[in-house]
């Protein structure tokens, strides 16, 4: 059961004005689909190639970024930036052609839609479940698996686009921002660049302390536990201190103050106050992070659940509305100018392909009956389109809720079959939303949805090329489920499959009283949210969290929530595009640098 719905949206920019691609240089005729007759093309080979590279950075970091914190970057904001930044700064990449919106919009779609490939191959949470179960599977297949999968998502979102996008003109927050940022820099460049700076100034930061921390010479502490004992158990054990994770720190600015005072909260009342007491009572022998993990697994676990599963059900308008949109994908698109995806045969072929690849691997590797991989294709088509509609409506698409969906529908079905089908559901879910925003931002920019359609298949596969080899090196260096890669996500789809297959039987004891208690606390939480006073709760998803994770990560994501509020306290004038640039620079910086020292060390270097 994934922890969050994910990819996160990024923040929304203040409003400013905007200028259109054809002012940016671009030449645009009466038909946005036919752009490139008349000016320069939208996905030029530059504009691809420096989406994928931007992609491939940004997955290999969502890789890290996801198994520590269970949070990723989308990465369309970032991949904006960098691509704009790339070219005003090196200016003989565009002397013969200026580098326009549109190929910016290429850019990032490309890159964002490579940089959430670890979400949707899985690598992040139901892949690691597995493998926490003893189960291993082919890196080529897992790769294959997931690019199919995510070619599933994006023609569903392409077969949405009119329905959602322009009939009904949902707002896609995250796309309309993407849109009004690229807009943006074309009109403020020099604001545009400071922003940029303040990225990449923020990543290096982020490397270098992860170098230092991790790498050689470590002269850098990786946490600082509090002295002293809890019920004669030292609070180094009980995780309790600071880790000194910029990862962390941006992750708090990145999820606001409320999310990070629930992650902080949550910690405080597991780590402080319940995990010594199960070991006073006898509850937990020895203590140790593993030894405590396996127990809060189940409150954590009711926590997630509920908050999961209530605002579905909350939600029923938007699920039916939902699958009224259903129509929009066993039928063509009107092909009359914005609306146009096009090219239906090899739309066509593509589906095709993408689900005859799925259901071929998961029979010959995961050894699921055709039967039950079919089930699960036709259902990920309905939760996608549940997904995509709730992106479009409030910009937050519960793909969590899907996953946890269909692995509760097909628990009977063995943890392979239920996982699986749970990660089917998830990634075609994760990436047909995250190409409806691509597309909003499309649309608003007047951009060509066949080529934006193109650069997301690109960035799929480029994506599914990456994560997971990144993902076989992450494992070997840090492991699953330790103190130092917590993967609180996979831990959480693990003991989903284990409870729905054995019962009580599975677990420890109190495991069933302690997980009741979490799903009754988190669906008084969800019921109280919509009112005045819901607003001071903490989230129920996100101390379910902290519950999975050391308490010295979740206090270092507090305290970088806290330096943003006062820092914006003393000046107000720090916009929001502003925090979310530092934000990912501070992400990507641990992240990448994380990578680097995992291969290093994988390669016998260090």
């Amino acid at each position: 059961m994934p922890a969050l719905p994910l990819p996160l949206p990024e923040a929304t920019p203040a409003p400013a004005q905007t200028v259109s691609p054809a002012s940016a240089g671009e030449i645009v005729s009466a038909d946005p689909t036919k752009t490139a007759a008349v000016g320069p093309r939208e996905a030029t080979v530059r504009a691809i190639i420096v989406g994928s590279g931007i992609g491939v950075v940004l997955a290999a970091g969502n890789v890290y970024m996801g198994l520590k914190t269970a949070f990723i970057d989308g990465g369309s904001i970032t991949a904006a930036l960098l691509s704009f930044t790339l070219f005003s700064t090196f200016k003989q990449l565009s002397r013969h052609r200026p580098y326009t919106a549109l190929e910016n919009n290429i850019t990032q779609t490309t890159a964002s839609s490579a940089a959430i490939m670890a979400f949707v191959v899985g690598v992040s949470a139901p892949i690691p479940a597995l493998s926490l179960m003893g189960r291993q599977f082919p890196a080529w297949a897992l790769c294959a698996w997931g690019i199919g999968v995510a070619l599933m998502g994006i023609l569903i979102a392409a077969m949405l686009r009119r329905k959602l996008v322009i009939v009904e003109g949902l707002p896609f927050p995250t796309g309309a921002a993407t849109a009004e940022v690229i807009e943006t820099m074309y009109v403020g460049r020099e604001t545009a660049l400071l922003r940029a700076r303040l990225l990449l100034l923020s990543a290096l930061i982020g490397a270098g302390v992860t170098w230092f921390r991790d790498g050689h010479p470590a002269i850098i502490p990786g946490a600082t536990m509090l002295p002293g004992t809890i019920l004669g158990i030292s609070a180094a054990s009980l995780t309790l201190g600071i880790n000194w994770s910029p990862l962390m720190a941006s992750t708090g600015m990145f999820i606001g103050l409320r999310n990070a005072l629930s992650l902080g909260l949550g910690a405080i009342i597991t780590w402080a106050l319940i995990a010594p007491r199960l070991v006073a009572a006898g509850i937990i022998q020895g203590g140790g992070y593993g030894a405590f993990v396996s127990w809060l697994v189940w409150p954590g676990l009711g926590l997630m659940t509920s908050s999961t599963l209530l605002p579905l059900l909350m939600g029923w308008r938007s699920i039916g509305r939902s699958l009224r949109d259903l129509p929009q994908l066993v039928r063509r698109p009107l092909s009359s100018g914005a609306s146009s995806i096009g090219w239906f045969p090899m739309r066509n072929l593509v589906l095709v392909v993408s689900v005859g690849a799925v259901i071929a691997i998961s029979q010959s590797v995961f050894h699921i009956h055709p039967a039950a991989t079919v089930a699960g294709v036709l259902l990920s088509v309905i939760l996608a389109g549940v997904c995509s509609r709730a992106a479009g409506e409030t910009d937050i698409a519960p793909i969590g809720n899907a996953g946890t969906v269909t692995q509760l529908l097909f628990a009977g079905f063995g943890p392979v079959v239920s996982i699986m089908s749970g990660a089917i559901a998830s990634g075609s879910s994760s990436q047909a939303a995250q190409t409806l925003w691509a597309l909003k931002a499309g649309h608003r920019l007047k951009a060509s949805p066949r080529a934006q359609i193109i650069g997301q298949m690109i960035g799929a596969v480029v994506g599914g090329l990456v994560v997971v080899p990144v993902y076989l090196i992450i494992v070997k260096t840090y492991g699953i489920g330790t103190e130092s890669m917590p993967a609180t996500s996979a831990i959480s789809w693990k003991a989903t499959a284990e409870a729905v297959r054995g019962g009580l039987a599975a677990m420890p004891p109190y495991g069933p009283a302690a997980g009741g208690l979490g799903i009754a606390l988190g669906v008084l939480m969800c019921l109280c949210a919509p009112t005045r006073a819901g607003r001071f709760l903490p989230s129920p998803m996100v101390m379910g969290i902290a519950m999975l994770m050391p308490a010295s990560l979740s206090i270092a994501a507090v305290l970088g929530a806290l330096v943003l509020a006062a820092v914006r306290k003393a000046r107000p004038d720090v916009d929001d595009n502003t925090v979310a640039a530092v934000a990912a620079g501070g992400m990507a910086g641990e992240s990448i640098m994380g990578v680097i020292i995992a291969a290093l060390i994988a390669s016998g270097l260090f």
